[in-house]
């Protein structure tokens, strides 16, 4: 009987002790979760206080440059003071009707926001001759179709070099299917005129003659292709 009894007491004991273990354990893990805790406050404090700062100055700013615009603009005219009674009365005071003889309210217009935004008109100069001295070039001659479907279209001929063909990088474009994309070119230095053929096809023919250089002269006629063309000089 006495071993039961001891033993009873035992188990209580102990019952006592792992009672008091947990509650001591539990005790330290709630300090340490609210210890946890406030440290991450503390940390999403730090971290969120130069955005909302920034926020905050930038809302000010904003807030500043409308008041700013209002000020430069005269301002909005203050907003009447309601009369008191509620809707009703402020309904009579409009001098709308209640009920069935009530009229009805029109839609308010949307108010825009006024980001203090004028557009500015401004008058530039702008001076020609530097643009024309930049892109103009002094016609030297000129060589104008004679036949097809291009008859009695004109093409003026610069100082340099002046390229014939089909492509649309020429400086002379023709749309006869026996020209080759770069066909020939004439050239104006120290005041004389030749053309070079640059390896056609069809050749290039001066006079009736066909020829890979050629010096040209006032009246000379030109065949690339089946197309004519006369030469004109200016010099």
């Amino acid at each position: 009987m006495s071993n039961l009894v001891l033993d009873f007491f035992k188990n209580l004991a102990k019952q006592r002790v792992d009672y008091a273990q947990a509650g001591a354990k539990a005790k330290v893990m709630s300090g340490q979760a609210r210890v946890k805790s406030k440290a991450a406050s503390k940390f999403n404090k730090a971290v969120d206080a130069p955005g909302k700062a920034l926020k905050k100055g930038a809302k000010g700013a904003k807030n500043r440059a409308k008041g700013g615009a209002k000020k430069a603009k005269g301002g909005k005219a203050p907003k009447a003071a309601a009369p008191k009674g509620g809707k009703k009365k402020q309904a009579q005071a409009k001098g709308d009707g209640v009920g069935w003889f009530s009229k009805k309210k029109q839609a308010a217009e949307p108010e825009y926001e006024d980001d203090g935004f004028e557009p500015q008109e401004a008058t530039v100069a702008i001076d020609i001759s530097q643009i024309n001295a930049g892109t103009f070039q002094p016609v030297v001659g000129w060589v104008v179709v004679l036949n097809g479907e291009l008859r009695g279209r004109d093409f003026r001929l610069v100082d340099g070099k002046n390229t014939m063909g089909t492509a649309a990088d020429c400086d002379v474009v023709l749309t006869d299917p026996y020209l080759s994309s770069h066909h020939t070119v004439i050239r104006h230095e120290n005041g004389e005129f030749t053309l070079v053929d640059l390896d056609s096809t069809n050749g290039t023919y001066v006079n009736e003659r066909r020829c890979s250089r050629e010096d040209l002269i006032d009246n000379d006629k030109i065949r690339l292709g089946r197309t004519e063309l006369k030469f004109k000089s200016l010099e």
